[in-house]
């Protein structure tokens, strides 16, 4: 659902940015190939409704360079194969309100690197944040209300990849999170999502519910939010204020 310059995907949708929107079949020439080395995407997020079980996603894939109809019919891609072809896929978001994992991945790595709380994450599962910092009435992040994502990919030497770094912020509070994810040992230098950025990725939202989702907002090995994914998925999440600045903050789309 498009509302009021909002997307608002129903449980299993996904939607995906395209430069032109055509009845009858997909195409990957359709899709929106988003350069965004060296840039900031921002966008505001309210996923309130969304407990323990639920995943309310924002990421990129190479969408626009794959030829490949898949078993979608719809030329989707990502690391884990879900409609068959394989893709890169960096997750700027998955998260409910009790937890969130920002995480890159490499075509054909299906775990990639994550950081975030809850669950399953990188530097040997030490959390970025905890329930005091995000969460229902946290301190930082009152996740019963809409807060702001602002994702910058830096370079560095020779114009690569240098981290992704994600940070949430809500008008309001006195305090921001923020994800950095500057190491990846299945693409060490990032030589290969440097070359994903720089061809541009394709912006999908989606949301999508299983009693297995523990890897994302579990204990882990201690101190994560959810026992049990069994928390109902009430209501569509909203992602709205999509905009393109470069590092320094100046407005490009």
């Amino acid at each position: 659902q498009c509302q009021s310059g909002a997307v608002k995907p129903d449980m299993w949708g996904r939607a995906y940015f395209a430069e032109s929107c055509k009845g009858g079949n997909f195409s990957n020439t359709q899709y929106v190939a988003m350069k965004l080395l060296g840039k900031r995407l921002t966008y505001t997020t309210d996923l309130s409704q969304s407990g323990c079980g639920c995943n309310t996603a924002m990421y990129l894939v190479s969408m626009k360079q794959n030829s490949e109809v898949s078993g979608c019919s719809d030329y989707y891609c990502d690391a884990n194969s879900v409609c068959g072809p394989n893709c890169a896929e960096i997750d700027i978001q998955e998260g409910n309100r009790f937890a969130w994992h920002s995480t890159l991945h490499k075509a054909y790595d299906g775990s990639g690197v994550s950081g975030g709380y809850g669950g399953w994450v990188h530097n040997n599962n030490q959390f970025d944040f905890d329930a005091k910092e995000y969460g229902p009435k946290a301190r930082c992040i009152d996740t019963l209300k809409p807060f702001q994502v602002s994702t910058a990919f830096p370079v560095g030497a020779g114009g690569q990849l240098r981290a992704m770094e994600v940070t949430l912020s809500q008008e309001g509070s006195p305090c921001s999170v923020s994800i950095s994810l500057d190491s990846y040992e299945a693409d060490p230098s990032f030589k290969l999502l440097t070359k994903a950025l720089e061809q541009g990725m394709t912006p999908v939202v989606s949301y999508w519910k299983s009693s297995d989702m523990l890897w994302m907002d579990g204990p882990g090995v201690g101190g994560g939010p959810c026992k049990v994914d069994d928390t109902p998925c009430d209501g569509a999440p909203r992602f709205s204020g999509f905009s393109v600045s470069d590092i320094g903050g100046r407005l490009l789309l």
